[in-house]
Formats: structure tokens, sequence, C-alpha cells
């Protein structure tokens, strides 16, 4: 009796349970395959819930209500670090990145209705349309507003590096390409594995093996740049990792205290006889460029350590009259042994919106007292390599610093400029001990398949390591851990002083995908328009 019931309930029920059960799994696939969940397989299937529900032919208001709501609710989870910092800003930011798979989602609806079930040919239409529908989003989501690019799909494979390789060609966009592939390819799989249980008769299902074929090329075959590496050693690098708090670390009554911590524990790491000791962002609680004091403190525990001093620290680049402030940047500087600091360094040029500067100050002066900011950091104009003078060989240091290593045009700039590998300063004190530092560091991992050029990050706490070209962690340092190590660098030969094809030619696939999807978006249209009786 409870059965024919319970069977009648969801005979009526299909369409609202198809609904629910669709964006459930979407949400919760999406969810799961980004850090620090660390599910990477599931962004091989996490559309084909909604792909599959999208052959009922909902209505486009009720596909972009859903998806929003589901990736608002998605992404509030995955930036929910992001409350220690604003509350508000997590539910907004939230609600942005919700808002651009949104329309992804309704461009897909609207795809689904004029491609689906139009031939057998017509699947292969659909399943490129989607996937060059979501790298443009990708993309726009990187400069509109300043550009949030932060966890595209691509960061899912951070931890399968086998997945990355073809970042060296087309960028991290082509990974993300490839994983929306693969999910409209299963999709329409397993509508023909439905379709012969019911009738018993094998139907074709090109989009499967096209969206395989290029699956299997940019992975397995791809994969075959990581054989025969020529290793060569570059450096011992120490790391020093001093988990200072963030509401200590402007704080006045800390200064010292500071002070001591880092010289301490720099000290401390001098029987390591590393080459070179790096230091996170912003890690002395003064200028070190524009305060005499600091430099000199700087400078004479770089004598003492006997070996160059990578920091991150904050630089006085205009000094204001007595009523008003000095203007300081955020940046990356080299302190010799002997010679002291050099006159080089780099400034960060991508600074961090209502964090580092606020825009279009003058049309809002009252968001000084939402922002305690009493004025913008300088945003550094160009890359500048730092020249790092080892005993055989000069190193140059690109630096990108916190933020900047979601950006993939300033890495590809530094290595344009002749970057020999990357050091990445980062602080997520902000955070707190959560998913924040785990996900940013998926980011740098695509930057080094991107660029073959290994990178070393230092954290202010969060995550220290050091990566390969090809995107393997080769070493890392115990998370919200006080204190530092020291590891041997080593690089590719074959990659020495040589481009990618991604560094050389840029976003050329970013470009083909929008052409493509204004192609495909006409064709839809003309061909459905054509037989439509309207």
């Amino acid at each position: 009796m409870w059965v024919t019931a319970l069977s009648e309930f969801f005979s009526r029920r299909q369409i609202e349970l198809s609904f629910v059960i669709s964006w459930v799994l979407t949400g919760f696939l999406y969810v799961v395959a980004f850090p620090p969940y660390n599910a990477p397989e599931a962004a091989f299937v996490f559309l084909a819930p909604f792909f599959l529900w999208l052959r009922r032919h909902p209505s486009l208001k009720v596909v972009g209500i859903g998806s929003f709501v589901v990736f608002w609710f998605g992404w509030i989870v995955l930036v929910f670090w992001l409350r220690h910092v604003t509350l508000l800003g997590t539910f907004l930011l939230a609600g942005f990145v919700a808002a651009h798979l949104s329309i992804f989602c309704v461009g897909a609806a609207w795809l689904a209705k004029r491609s689906l079930k139009q031939g057998p040919w017509m699947g292969c239409v659909f399943a490129v349309g989607v996937a060059v529908l979501w790298v443009v989003l990708e993309h726009v989501r990187s400069w509109v507003f300043t550009g949030f690019p932060w966890l595209p799909l691509a960061a899912t494979q951070w931890d399968r590096p086998i997945m990355l390789q073809s970042a060296s060609f087309v960028g991290a966009w082509g990974v993300s390409f490839v994983l929306v592939l693969l999910n409209a390819g299963i999709a329409s799989y397993a509508v023909r594995i439905y379709e012969f249980a019911k009738s018993k008769k094998k139907t074709f299902c090109p989009e499967f093996y096209f969206s395989l074929i290029i699956f299997v090329g940019a992975t397995f075959m791809m994969a075959r740049q990581t054989t025969g590496q020529n290793r060569e050693a570059l450096m011992r690098a120490a790391v020093l990792q001093p988990v200072i708090p963030q509401d200590q670390k402007w704080d006045e009554a800390f200064a010292t205290d500071i002070l001591h911590r880092l010289f301490r524990n720099s000290v401390l790491l001098k029987p390591m006889k590393a080459d070179v000791l790096f230091w996170p962002e912003a890690s002395i609680p003064y200028p070190l460029k524009g305060d005499p004091i600091i430099r000199q403190w700087a400078e004479g525990l770089a004598d003492q350590m006997e070996i160059p001093i990578v920091a991150g620290a904050l630089g006085i680049e205009l000094e204001a009259g007595e009523d008003e402030t000095d203007l300081f940047s955020n940046s990356v500087f080299l302190v010799r042994p002997k010679w002291g600091l050099h006159p080089t360094y780099y400034s960060k040029r991508h600074l961090v919106p209502f964090g580092e500067y606020i825009p279009l100050r003058d049309f809002w002066p009252w968001m000084t007292k939402v922002v305690p900011l009493s004025g913008d950091f300088l945003p550094g104009e160009k890359p500048v390599l730092i020249p790092l003078n080892l005993e055989e060989k000069t190193v140059n240091v690109g630096s990108l610093i916190c933020y900047e290593d979601i950006f993939p045009n300033l890495a590809r700039s530094m290595v344009l400029e002749g970057a020999g590998m990357f050091f990445v300063a980062s602080n997520s004190a902000w955070y707190g001990q959560e998913g924040a530092a785990a996900q940013h560091m998926a980011h740098s991992v695509l930057r080094a398949v991107e660029t073959r050029r290994i990178i070393i990050r230092v954290g202010n706490d969060g995550w220290t390591g050091w990566i390969d070209e090809y995107g393997n962690v080769q070493d890392e340092f115990e998370m919200w851990e006080i204190g530092g190590t020291a590891w041997e660098l080593s690089r590719d030969s074959r990659w020495i002083g040589r481009d990618t094809p991604y560094v050389k030619n840029g976003d050329w696939f970013v470009w083909l995908c929008y052409g493509l999807a204004g192609a495909i978006g006409i064709f839809a249209w003309m061909r459905f328009r054509s037989q439509s009786p309207l």
C-alpha cells in the first residue's frame, strides 16, 4: 500500500524532484571539487545533473533563479573565510560570482533548447558551446570591476598535475574548457545509456567521443612534457613563516616583539646554510624603504646571516607634508650582506580594492568610514625583477604579492621580462585558519604550469612551500606553524630562458572562445528560427 502511494507521489512530483535533485547534486559537486575539500574528480561530472535536467526544457527564468540561488550559497561556503574581514562583503562577493555562473546556466539552457534533440551532431554544438561560454565568463570575471578570477574551474585540479599540462599552451582557461566539455559529453552518454535500456536501440553519441578525445589529448598526451626532465640545482632557499596575528601586525604596541621574532627565527635558520632567505608579504611592521632605522636593522641582520634576504615589506614612495599621510607601496625588496638594500625592488601592481585602495574615492568620500584606509597604496607601474646573485649564477626573480598570483597576465608579463623563477609573498592571517590559504595556493600551481617556472611561496601563515614547473608541490611547511626551514630548489634546464606557447601568445585561446561563442550563438539562433513554425 505504502509502496503504491510513494510511487504515485514521485510520479506526480517528477518535475519538482528532478529540479531539486539536479541542483543539489550540481551545487554539492561544484563546491567539494575545490580546496579545501579536494575532490577534483567531482569537477568531471558536477554539471552533468544540470545538463540532464535541461532536457526537460525548463524556462530560462527558472534556470536563472535556481542557478543563482544554488551558486550563491555554494560560493558563500567557499569564501566563508572572508567573514573575518567583512561579512557583508562575503555575501556580495558570492553573489557577484553566482551572477556569472547564473548567466552561464541561462546561456546553456537557451542553447539546449536550440540544439539538443535536433540531430546527433547538434549535441557537439551544445557541448562546445557551453565549454566556450564557461571560458568567456571566467575571463570576464578576471577583469570586470577590477577582476576577481578566484577559483577558476581549473583550480580544482591543482593536485592532479596530469590534468594541467595543457595550460602551458592554452593557459588555465583551456583546462576549464576541457572539464566543462567532458561534463557535457558524460551527460549525453548517460542519456544514450538510458535510451538503450528502454528501447534496446543503439545510438551514436558523437559529443561524448569528441569530449573524450579532447580530454585524452589535453591530459595523457600533454603529460609527455613531464618526462625526460634534466633537473639542475638552483639554490638552497630558506623560508620564514612568522605567523603574526593580523590584529597585532600594525599595532605599535607589538612592533618591537614582531621585530624580535623575525630576527630570532631568522638567525635560527643560519645553520641550514641557505643561499637566500625569503620573508612573506609586509613582514616588517615599518617601511623598509624610507625608514633609515628599519633599513639599518634589516641590513644588520643580512650581514649576520651572511646571505641575502628577499623580504616582503612596505616602502614609502612619497613623503607627505605635516598635515598629510605618507604614500606607501606594498613591495618586495632585496637586502644584501655588505651591500645593503638593493635599489631595484618590485611594487604590487594589482591592488586589492577596498583593501589597499578605494576605487573612485572622490565619488564616495563616506566610504572611508566603512573601509579604514586613510590613504591608498601606490601601485607598481611595471614588472620589475629582483636580481639574485648567487655564487655561480644570477637568477632574476619575478615577484607576485599575495592576490596577484590569481592573475595569469601578471605572471606572464614577469616571464616576458626575463623571470627565471617566481617568489609569491603572501599573508593569509586576515582570513583565519580556514580554506583561504589552500585555495590561494592552487592558483600558484596554475601559474607554475602556464609559465614553466618554479614558484617558491612564503606566507605569514597559510601555505608556504615550493612548486616545480609541472605543478607538483615538492615541499611545504606546516600551515600556521611558527618557524622556518630550507629546501634545495631545482629546475628543469630545458626551460631555462625558454618561454611556453602561452607566455609567447597570451590568451589566444580565450579570444578563440569569444569567437566560437558568438558563432555558435548565431548558428543556433538562425537554425532554430528557420525551423520554428513562428
